[in-house]
């Protein structure tokens, strides 16, 4: 006779499928899309590639993202080295485990609940449009956001004479968790900021002293050994001076996202307050059930949970939102606020009765049949599913240039999935050019094309042929749901 699944391995296996199927709809880096193409994601799986083929991060090769984020993309290159279908793994096992801690925050308030009542919170996240096309950085660190706000409301949320302090081992866990969020994007810091000043006010509250040290240091060491592989990786390669002069030097001082800059505290409060009600306008579904959770915590005089889940959000908006331009992925770490929205929910839904056992187990079979309908009616990407491949610039460029094995840039724009499709790598750091106000980086790729250094050329100029020693061979208009623009494909001249 076979044991009994354990309810966290049964929660753990429906929210596997349910990622699944979600994601399977939702991102482009799903089979069922011919290509994730992204800009931004097809740059991520490029530094991936080459970290995974020994380029240094930084050095190597240029983007301005963690390293943590290379790494992910650099495993799912392992399993697939032209396609998304490694990335795509990771993205569901991501979002499984976001769906858990969510559901997890849920039965703080509600007792044991079926994995079923999660289904709200996936889908208003993998429909919206903060999820962008699928990839994003904010994606692979939903997960560590949603466990940490688990962890502080579960603790707020008990009377005060039946708290305990957090054992230390989980706390440096957490603070593990904060620094590999650190080290995918640092600007959503904020929320674990907020994460530490809740705990340290609710520890100090207590006459907790000994143990808000303690907790301090556990914290820090987690964050720190979070560090420790990087600062080995960099040291090792004679790095630490590009790893840290992009990472932090240039996001600091010279990225803007195409957005005005901030002066005065008055004018970021404005920038976070702005873009707050942007990210709510473009994305309301769940922003509608993070306000129906706050009510409820609010009304239901749970004044240590709410004001915690307040802080974190505020502290997740300051770091986000203060300085530079607004892209709607990223209001997409918000999502975790939705799983309080489900206990108001939940709570109303247990005073209907319904009549037969046939029916009530037939729910989270609808549920699950919703939530799916939901995605295929709403998603923004499902008008690109199941195209042909061959209908895609990147397929038939790439027939081109795998036919005589030639080298490829990506000239005077962002990666635009050629090197991905055709598995060449990245013939020189500056491999595309990115949005940062760099003028090395166009002159690098003029320097290449000067030269004859690649082989073919793709680019959105339609006039590289009067430049530079190339010709045309090849151009192809796309839309990829976002306007068409027209790809141009050049080969040197032999």
């Amino acid at each position: 006779m076979q044991p009994a699944k354990s309810p966290v391995v049964k929660r753990g296996l429906w929210c596997l499928i349910a990622a699944a199927v979600l994601l399977a709809v939702c991102s482009k880096s799903s089979p069922l899309y011919p290509l994730n193409d992204w800009m931004d994601a097809n740059i991520f799986y490029t530094m991936g590639k080459a970290m995974m083929n020994g380029s240094v991060l930084y050095r190597d090769v240029f983007d301005h993202k963690g390293p943590l984020l290379y790494l992910i993309y650099g495993v799912g290159w392992c399993v697939d080295h032209t396609g998304f279908l490694g990335v795509f793994v990771l993205e569901v096992a991501a979002f499984a485990a976001f769906l858990y801690w969510s559901l997890r925050t849920a039965e703080v308030f509600t007792g044991p609940l079926h994995p079923a009542w999660v289904l709200p919170v996936g889908a208003a996240a993998a429909a919206g449009q903060a999820f962008a096309h699928g990839g994003s950085a904010e994606e692979f660190c939903l997960p560590l956001l949603a466990w940490a706000l688990y962890e502080v409301l579960a603790f707020a949320a008990k009377p005060q004479p039946d708290r305990c302090p957090l054992s230390l081992v989980r706390v440096g866990v957490l603070g593990f968790g904060a620094g590999c969020v650190l080290w995918v994007k640092f600007t959503m810091m904020g929320f674990f900021l907020g994460w530490v000043l809740v705990l340290a006010v609710l520890y100090l509250r207590a006459g907790w002293l000994r143990q808000l040290g303690l907790s301090c240091a556990a914290y820090l060491g987690g964050m720190a050994l979070s560090t420790l592989p990087w600062l080995v990786y960099f040291g090792w390669n004679h790095a630490l001076g590009d790893f840290f002069g992009v990472y932090f030097g240039d996001n600091l001082f010279l990225y803007s996202g195409g957005g005005q800059e901030t002066a005065g505290v008055a004018a970021a409060l404005f920038a976070i307050v702005q873009k707050v009600y942007w990210g709510c306008h473009d994305t309301p579904l769940f922003a509608v059930l993070a306000a129906l959770g706050l009510g409820w915590l609010v009304l239901r005089r749970r004044y240590d949970a709410a004001a915690s889940a307040a802080v974190l959000a505020l502290g997740l908006a300051a770091t986000s939102f203060a300085k530079g331009a607004y892209h709607v992925y990223y209001f997409l770490p918000f999502a975790v606020f939705a799983a309080p929205g489900i206990v108001p929910i939940v709570r109303t839904a247990g005073k209907v009765r319904l009549p037969g056992k046939g029916l009530r187990k037939t729910l989270p079979a609808a549920g699950g049949a919703a939530a799916l309908a939901f995605c295929l009616l709403t998603c923004h990407n499902v008008g690109q599913m199941l195209r042909p491949a061959e209908a895609l610039p990147q397929y038939q460029f790439a027939a081109i240039i795998q036919a005589d094995g030639g080298s490829l840039l990506n000239y005077g724009t962002l990666d635009g999935g050629f090197y991905t499709v055709t598995g060449v790598q990245p013939p020189c750091r500056f491999f595309c050019v990115t949005n940062l106000p760099m003028p090395e980086q166009q002159a690098q790729q003029d320097a290449l094309m000067q030269s004859g250094a690649v082989d073919y050329a793709v680019s959105l100029d339609p006039a590289l042929d009067k430049r530079f020693d190339y010709s045309l061979t090849a151009q192809a208009e796309y839309d990829g749901g976002e306007g068409t623009i027209v790809w141009y494909l050049y080969r040197k001249n032999s």
